[in-house]
């Protein structure tokens, strides 16, 4: 069903063909086992930085490398007496029992790492399960499906934690989108996920091919069973499924197992930053830039990304009359709330086009500051103003450090075209002039009557607050006709 899932269990499957015939695979089949391990590991780099590391839990003291050794007759009884307590059919065979030694032994970082997770999706799936009326053990589904990556998304396009192909995903309400995917968001696609899985199971009226429908199809169990004489038994029919849906249950077996016995193999969870209980949501109708929210609230926007998968290019589209969530830890919200309108307005596109219209022709590049050097003294070597930095960078405010990178555009003609358009008069028909005085420092506006902050300002592309900065020794609230005021410092 997706690339993930497709090489944990096709890994699976190998390694089960290496304990119990080695010579029969090829270097080949060896060179494609190396490169599955190596992409399973490189799935979790992006998380790496957000845990830390738990082995105080160790209960038994093993020492950190020590690989217990557990007996299959132990694995066997504990699988017994999984299955007593659950609905599912959990059965101890050759298949299922070389699963859980891959998870325990070769594999056991990416267990640790999903061990952690859990944190973060588990109350989500549990709370959905038990409204949808559905089994607990469900929750560890999307570890089979996507190893807990909910930006995962596989070759044949099915995606996010319970890898939905996009016309099933559609079937169960997702809104699929070039900004918006919802398949990448927890909530609606575990919800989704119930609604699909409780349809397969009232279909066949067994967990086990419920699971395997889910995995390859309701027609392609459907087939199996006819092919099998008419046999409704997962075991019965397993040689009648495609290869990847024949160890597809036995995996979702050993998850189960190794995810309630990881400290009895001295293995223990390394604990994201991120806890469910540490977030809420709130709900806007506005355009919101991940990019502008970190600056205003001082939160990486990685972290934001992460938490909000299912915005695509790291965006919410403001939708009319459809507010539209946003995952955040608490601590956020009440700054999230107090910024609220200067958020909306530096993520708007009308400001977006606005600063674009409202700059000559420039061309894009990348300045990295310098000791010394000022957002003043940056603004006047480019030609521009403090306020178009802050714009072409989505910055409420600055601070320039030494090393740090700004976006700037340079300009295309001379410089001296640019200073042009502060020292040349203007006039509009039937309009008074404006007078703009120069000097060595400063770029002066003489008011004329009609003249607001506002529109003075909106000329000389810069805000009221820093006109009013820059005239601070004098009150200029209110303009008088004639009088000269600073506007921009050259």
């Amino acid at each position: 069903m997706n690339l993930f899932k497709g090489i944990v269990l096709f890994v699976l499957m190998l390694s089960f063909n290496l304990s119990f015939g080695q010579n029969n695979l090829s270097p080949e089949d060896r060179q494609f086992i190396d490169r599955c391990d190596s992409l399973l590991v490189a799935h979790f780099r992006e998380l790496d930085s957000f845990t830390w590391d738990t082995s105080e839990l160790n209960l038994y003291n093993y020492d950190a490398d020590h690989v217990p050794v557990v007996s299959d007759q132990t694995l066997m009884k504990r699988i017994e007496e999984m299955d007593e307590n659950s609905p599912f059919d959990f059965v101890s065979n050759d298949a299922s029992l070389a699963m859980i030694k891959l998870y325990v032994k070769k594999r056991y970082r990416l267990t640790s790492r999903m061990l952690g997770l859990s944190t973060l999706y588990f109350p989500i799936f549990e709370t959905k399960l038990s409204a949808y009326h559905l089994p607990y053990e469900l929750k560890y589904l999307p570890i089979v499906e996507s190893a807990l990556n909910p930006k995962a998304i596989s070759r044949s396009g099915a995606g996010g934690l319970w890898q939905f192909m996009p016309p099933t995903g559609k079937d169960y309400g997702l809104q699929i989108g070039s900004m918006v995917d919802e398949r990448f968001d927890p909530y609606l696609a575990t919800e989704a996920a119930c609604k699909y899985l409780s349809k397969l199971y009232a279909i066949f009226g067994d967990w086990s091919l419920a699971l395997a429908a889910y995995n390859a199809g309701q027609g392609t169990v459907t087939k199996a069973i006819r092919r099998s004489g008419g046999k409704t038994d997962y075991w019965s029919i397993r040689e009648f499924l495609p290869k990847e849906t024949q160890n597809y249950v036995p995996a979702f077996i050993a998850v189960n197992y190794v995810m309630n016995y990881a400290s009895h193999h001295n293995i223990y969870p390394k604990i994201p930053h991120f806890f469910e209980y540490e977030m809420d949501t709130i709900h806007v109708k506005e355009r919101i830039d991940f990019g502008v929210m970190e600056e205003w609230l001082g939160y990486n926007r990685v972290k934001l990304a992460y938490l909000n998968p299912m915005y695509l290019t790291e965006v919410v589209p403001g939708k009319q009359g459809q507010p539209m969530p946003i995952k955040m830890p608490l601590e956020l919200l009440g700054s999230f709330m107090d910024k609220h309108d200067s958020i909306v307005k530096y993520s708007s596109l009308e400001y977006k086009y606005w600063v674009a219209a409202n700059k000559p022709a420039r061309v894009e590049l990348k300045h990295t500051v310098k000791s010394g050097e000022t957002i003043e003294s940056i603004a006047k070597h480019y030609h521009c103003t403090v306020q178009d930095i802050k714009a072409w960078n989505t910055m409420s405010k600055i601070k320039v450090k030494p090393g740090r990178n700004l976006v700037v555009f340079k300009l295309t003609s001379e410089p001296e075209d640019y200073k042009q358009k502060f020292t040349q008069q203007k006039a509009g028909e039937g309009d008074e002039q404006d007078v703009i005085v120069t000097d060595e420092e400063y770029i002066y506006h003489v008011v004329k009557s009609g003249d607001t902050l506002w529109d003075i300002a909106k000329t000389y592309n810069c805000s009221v607050d820093e006109i009013l900065a820059l005239n601070k020794e004098k009150d200029i609230s209110t303009l008088h006709t004639g009088t000269k005021i600073k506007v921009v410092k050259r």
